[in-house]
């Protein structure tokens, strides 16, 4: 996961508009490689780096490095349990496509109590090519389903999932890399 996203970070942070943001809470964000991007291109924005604690405990020297360490908290715990209140958006990237859709609606009612009226929540992740499209797609489907019992969904299984999850999906901004960003409200 670390290489995966050092590799797409970059193009999510410059291809999606993260400006309009004053605190942006990354959820299952690892050691920070992603707020550690958006915030370094969003000098007016404040992050949350939320993780288990012990993925946490080594985002210091990322964070640093990008010198935005002193505008990103770092919390630990579990987004099947809570997360932080407060922000403007809140980041899924490469978390919901790791788990069937039980699982992902878990994550997605404790980022939904969370979120306040006017917040967005932004998942990060593939969207599947309709049949006879998008090979790379296809593969990764298969990969999360023999590897860690996961799913890559298209755009319909995105509105249902989030519709489950208490939120409506906007719309989907596609980014240079393999993932596009979702957006969505709650409802």
């Amino acid at each position: 996961m670390v290489s995966i996203t050092s590799a797409s970070a970059g193009s999510v942070a410059e291809d999606y508009d993260f400006s309009r943001f004053g605190t942006i809470v990354d959820v299952g964000g690892g050691r920070g490689t992603l707020i550690a991007q958006v915030l370094s291109r969003n000098s007016a924005a404040s992050g949350v780096l939320f993780d288990q604690p012990h993925v946490v405990e080594g985002a210091a020297p990322l964070l640093k490095a990008h010198r935005v360490f002193e505008r990103c908290q770092v919390v630990g715990g579990s987004f099947f349990e809570s997360v932080l209140e407060g922000g403007d958006a809140y980041v899924l990237k490469s978390v919901l496509h790791d788990w069937s859709d039980p699982e992902a609606v878990r994550i997605l009612e404790t980022v939904r109590a969370a979120t306040r009226p006017g917040a967005v929540l932004l998942v990060v992740e593939r969207v599947l090519e309709p049949p006879n499209h998008g090979l790379s797609g296809k593969l990764g489907d298969l990969s999360m389903l023999v590897n860690p019992g996961g799913i890559e969904r298209a755009r319909e299984e995105w509105d249902r999932l989030l519709a489950a999850g208490g939120f409506g999906l906007l719309e989907i901004h596609p980014t240079r890399g393999m993932y596009s960003v979702l957006e969505a409200t709650p409802v």
